[in-house]
């Protein structure tokens, strides 16, 4: 009833935008005048505020959803909304449990940062999931529906009384808007039993059971010994179930619309800064500036297994993300200048000739000799990468349908239709006409409807729940960005951008404090990891990359993504824990003791000199 009130007060859609966008606007501009002096405060009750205000902004953005929906003709599911707002139970004992049992002393930064990523994701994900025409197979006839309700509420609105008799429609406002309501006001299909057993439920709770078991461990010195000494054999067991499910893989998804291969990020991360924690004092022996080959082939084998998997997969992304990752590594492994510009000359240059090669055709003419210095390049790329660098750099202008990483494609569509296949041979610039149609039904619908939804946000937003998002495809998982931008505007990206820069920067300031080589390692590969992901997919989404199909962390739907985010968070904080300690250790003035250290102590990882 309270709804009801409320949405019969703002029956117009462009003032409820207003409304909404001015609500949200003022509540986040005051948390954050409030909460960013206290943020940079490491205790956990101050966290754990931060964290209740972040509840607090959850709920309303959940009523906005309500009353955009209401507007809209269509009832958001309630048990879904209670379920998403029950998660902050685990997520709040977390916090207790961090701080009284495992005494955490590290910085909470991590943890409220991730958290708002993923409130806000969440957020989008039941705005989107709410709407009958994203998950609807007849989507025409939902937006049909949608576009009735506001029809009619336009004439109630604006028509007088004459135009409405004439259309055969009451003249009592009030009335009508109540009627309205009523027929939006329906029962969801969502039961509690459906939500219980949905992913949607499951997956974040692995996420946070993840995140506690990498917390548990990676305290551990005995764990992370074990794991520095067996790295290598750590990756090779890490082959034999990332190999099967690349086998039994389908358009680079397997067990249903997964990724099983996200959670071997990890274990490749600690093969390598184990390999790398072993050989970096030999990288400092250099020949001319550069290493030796036993220091630097074990590095590059190590370095090379991932990609081959990945390979298999065509998964451009992930190539990216490890690239990153492991130049990150190995820039805070070496510290000698002659390496390091070598080594950052030497990626410009990689990335340079992979640009240069594949510039579609028109622009590679108007450079002298780079048509032909660029073709062994074009050779050697897959067609996929090749599709993806000419959607980033000419996305607009379809490629010709004699282009060979194109044609099987074309060709494809042409044989599934058999009409559009008749128009295409009936002229050549009919043959023009389909060929767009096929480049933009099959490839560039995605990114196009990403970039007009960011386009049209603007500053503010079109408002929680009255924007377009639902017409882009996978808005909930890799196209998420586009979603927030369209409907919270540049302040929501922003939001979610600088929510990102506190997080890496968190993490470095974790990999700069550790005191020994190979939790510096691994806390910077972590960050990278998290970061140059979240690059990559915002970057992709808005053209300043080229589109790759990966989750934004902690934002995005994603069930093996999610959960390996969060697993990574625990590490992180673990590491940042350890460093804590040490700290206070090392300040705290020494105690007396008469026990001599013997052969029988502990392992202890070596310190950096």
């Amino acid at each position: 009833m309270l709804l009801r009130v409320v949405s019969c007060g703002f029956v117009v859609e462009s003032f409820s935008v207003s409304y909404v966008e001015l609500t949200l606007s003022l509540s986040l501009a005051v948390a954050l005048r409030f909460a960013f002096p206290i943020f940079m405060k490491n205790r956990a009750s101050t966290h754990l505020f931060l964290l209740l205000i972040i509840v607090g902004l959850q709920i309303a953005g959940y009523v906005a959803v309500t009353r955009a929906a209401l507007l809209r003709g269509y009832q958001p599911s309630t048990v879904s909304a209670v379920r998403d707002l029950l998660l902050y139970v685990p997520i709040l004992f977390l916090v207790l449990w961090l701080a009284r049992r495992m005494k955490f002393k590290g910085s909470y930064a991590l943890y409220t940062t991730a958290i708002l990523l993923f409130s806000l994701g969440m957020l989008v994900q039941y705005r989107l999931y709410s709407d009958p025409e994203y998950g609807s197979r007849n989507k025409a006839e939902a937006r049909a529906e949608k576009t009735q309700v506001q029809r009619l509420r336009f004439i109630n609105k604006f028509y007088d009384d004459d135009k409405k008799r004439m259309l055969g429609f009451s003249t009592n406002r009030e009335q009508v808007e109540a009627q309205l309501l009523d027929q939006a006001e329906t029962q969801s299909n969502i039961t509690v039993g459906r939500v219980l057993l949905s992913g949607y439920t499951w997956i974040p709770l692995l996420a946070f059971v993840s995140f506690g078991i990498a917390y548990f461990f990676c305290t551990r010195d005995d764990f992370l010994n074990l794991v520095q000494r067996h790295s290598f054999i750590i990756v090779l067991l890490t082959l034999v179930p990332l190999v099967a499910a690349v086998i039994t893989s389908s358009a680079g998804k397997a067990l249903g619309n997964m990724t099983p291969w996200e959670p071997s990020k990890i274990p490749f991360l600690l093969g390598f800064a184990g390999i790398l924690t072993a050989y970096y004092r030999d990288l400092a022996k250099t020949y001319w500036g550069m290493p030796r080959a036993q220091a630097i082939i074990p590095l590059v084998v190590m370095a090379l297994i991932p990609f081959i998997p990945f390979f298999a997969l065509k998964d451009f992304g992930q190539m990216l993300v490890f690239s990153g990752a492991y130049a990150t590594l190995y820039l805070v492994a070496v510290r000698r200048w002659p390496q390091l510009l070598v080594f950052v000359g030497s990626v410009v240059l990689v990335i340079g000739v992979l640009i240069a090669g594949s510039l579609p055709p028109n622009v590679q003419e108007k450079v002298p000799l780079l048509p032909t210095l660029s073709r062994p390049v074009q050779a050697a790329l897959p067609a996929r990468i090749k599709q993806r660098f000419h959607l980033w750099l000419d996305g607009f202008n379809p490629p010709s349908p004699n282009e060979d990483w194109w044609k099987k494609d074309y060709d494809d569509a042409l044989a599934r239709d058999q009409r559009m296949r008749e128009l295409a041979e009936s002229s050549e610039a009919m043959k023009d006409t389909v060929n767009v149609d096929v480049w933009f039904d099959r490839i560039a619908f995605q990114p196009a409807q990403a970039t007009f939804g960011i386009a049209s946000g603007g500053l503010t937003g079109r408002g929680l729940g009255l924007g377009f998002a639902e017409v882009i495809p996978v808005a909930d998982s890799d196209y998420i960005y586009a979603a927030i931008g369209e409907e919270l505007g540049l302040i929501g990206g922003g939001l979610v951008i600088l929510a990102l820069i506190v997080f890496v920067n968190a993490g470095m300031r974790t990999a700069i404090d550790a005191r020994d080589m190979f939790t510096k390692l691994c806390s910077a590969g972590l960050t990278a990891f998290i970061g140059f992901q979240a690059l990559v997919n915002i970057g992709g989404i808005t053209r300043a990359l080229p589109m790759t199909g990966i989750t934004l962390p902690f934002v995005s739907h994603g069930g093996f993504s999610l959960i390996t985010s969060f697993a990574m968070l625990g590490m992180l904080m673990a590491f940042s824990n350890r460093n804590a300690r040490d700290a206070a250790a090392t300040a705290a003035p020494p105690r007396p003791t008469t026990t001599p250290r013997t052969n029988g102590d502990p392992f202890i990882l070596e310190a950096v000199e």
